[in-house]
């Protein structure tokens, strides 16, 4: 929150956009042995000195960022179009992990960083002026939107 307040860019516990860069990518494209070695060969240390000289510093740092809004999980079951041997419908048990859309309003709506691009109110967007198809790309272009207007 300093950051934003002074205006910096906000890099979290990185000294450096390079430095988050790097840490990005380690976390991307590398294994967890293969990137203790590489924090620890002499070049990184010396030349580059991170903030975070071991793994465990890194991933701990990666955890201490800022985690937005919580996943929640439920299970549910599908019912499918293939029959079993009884010709019953087969049944079919799955996670469904998501995001309350709500909570993910309020979090994006509350965060300076979108402040002078956000949206506040619903559009509608069509292909054509005939407006026979309806383009839907946006969150502010859904008609869940134009619901929630009403509520509020």
């Amino acid at each position: 929150d300093d950051q934003i307040l002074q205006g910096y860019e906000i890099l979290g516990p990185f000294k450096s956009k390079d430095e988050w860069e790097l840490a990005k990518w380690l976390i991307k494209n590398v294994g967890h042995t293969q990137m203790e070695e590489f924090l620890h060969l002499p070049i990184i240390q010396k030349k580059v000195d991170p903030a975070y000289p071991t793994k465990d510093k890194l991933l701990n740092a990666i955890d201490a960022l800022p985690q937005g809004v919580d996943w929640k999980l439920e299970n549910i079951t599908l019912t499918g179009d293939v029959l079993d041997e009884e010709g019953n419908a087969m049944k079919e048990e799955l996670e469904l992990w998501y995001h309350d859309p709500v909570e993910c309003i309020h979090e994006l709506m509350g965060n300076p960083i979108f402040a002078n691009v956000m949206k506040y109110t619903p559009e509608k967007v069509f292909e054509t002026n005939s407006c026979e198809s309806q383009i839907i790309n946006e969150m502010w272009t859904v008609e869940w939107w134009w619901k929630v207007q009403v509520s509020l």
